[in-house]
């Protein structure tokens, strides 16, 4: 399975040095799931590549 994710900026809490200063951060969330790359590929291609990738579940697959 295939999937399309979007990077999402995250703040998660510092609980280091005892301030509440916030860490900015990022998660990946799958948007998309295929059981082929290519209809994500065509999808892809009308995005950002550097907040948008596709990945795979099957480690045979990539």
């Amino acid at each position: 399975m295939f999937f399309l994710e979007r990077k999402e900026p995250v703040a998660m809490p510092n609980v280091l040095g005892n301030t509440s200063q916030p860490v900015h951060t990022y998660r990946w969330k799958a948007i998309y799931t295929c059981p082929e790359r290519w209809p994500l590929e065509a999808l892809l291609r009308h995005m950002d590549p550097k907040t948008h990738r596709i990945t795979s579940n099957s480690p045979a697959e990539g």
